[in-house]
């Protein structure tokens, strides 16, 4: 397909020739002009193409057709897309650099808004997410590594409770079902061992030297006393109060802020 332009700032199609170059050999004797005897072919410039410029313009340099640039889109009061903290003025494009991230810009005011209390709404989401890593993270409790997920706390929860009603029951029956919850298994020998708890008044305490089974971060599985049981989900309640402190300290730093680079500022540390 040849294209035909104009010698022209706005350049435009004179004619086109739907064909190819050994089409116009063949069939017009190699003369894209000969329908068009009157026009002089040094005022042209022919362009083989399959699509036609959107804007073309005559560059008097390279003696060719190319798109117009943005500039000389907008010297002709021809419409383009304009980028954030773009505008034009004087048939001049402008451009004003993004202060932050967090400023939008308004194409009426030619200037770049920013909505403080929009900003401060995500700093503190994402100190919500630390908060949530932080709390919900791995932890080393004698040399294993545990992480405290939703079903993990039930199963604390459930542990602590069996064994504070376990050690309160005077039904060996009733001890051994909730032993067998906590998948401890009870031979005949630790029977006669919880029997002698019992009558001791020291169930709690030997209950708490049992061995349960416990899922690490890495979901392998390792014995772990009930007693330690207790001290993991201390440790964590413990973690979990001090992740919020250091949270509240941090939405009251955010609330202070008058400036995105004061934001910037805060840290999780």
């Amino acid at each position: 397909m040849f294209y035909i332009y104009t010698k022209e700032k706005i350049a435009k199609v004179k004619f086109s020739v739907n064909l190819t170059a050994k089409e116009v050999k063949e069939f017009m004797g190699n003369n894209l002009f000969l329908d068009y005897p009157e026009l002089n072919k040094d005022d042209y410039i022919v362009v083989e193409s399959n699509e036609v410029f959107k804007h073309p313009t005559y560059d008097s340099i390279t003696n060719t057709i190319r798109e117009m640039t943005r500039n000389e889109l907008i010297e002709e009061d021809i419409e383009i897309s304009l980028a954030p903290g773009e505008y034009i003025e004087n048939k001049k494009l402008k451009s004003i650099p993004q202060p932050s991230s967090y400023h939008t810009w308004n194409s009426s005011t030619h200037h770049w808004d920013i909505d403080m209390k929009e900003v401060k709404r995500t700093f503190r989401h994402k100190f919500q997410d630390i908060l949530i890593e932080k709390i919900f993270g791995s932890y080393e409790y004698k040399g294993n590594i545990f992480q405290m997920r939703d079903y993990d706390e039930i199963n604390f929860i459930r542990v602590r409770m069996a064994l504070d009603i376990a050690s309160e029951t005077t039904d060996i029956k009733i001890l051994k079902e909730a032993l067998h919850d906590l998948e401890i298994s009870v031979t005949p020998e630790m029977e006669e061992n919880l029997k002698n708890a019992m009558k001791a008044g020291k169930l709690k305490d030997f209950l708490k030297t049992l061995n349960t089974k416990w899922r690490l971060q890495d979901n392998s599985v390792t014995d772990i006393t009930l007693e330690d049981t207790n001290l993991l989900y201390l440790k964590w309640i413990l973690k979990f109060i001090t992740g919020q402190n250091k949270y509240t300290k941090i939405t009251l730093e955010i609330e202070k802020a008058k400036t995105v680079e004061d934001l910037e500022k805060i840290k999780w540390e």
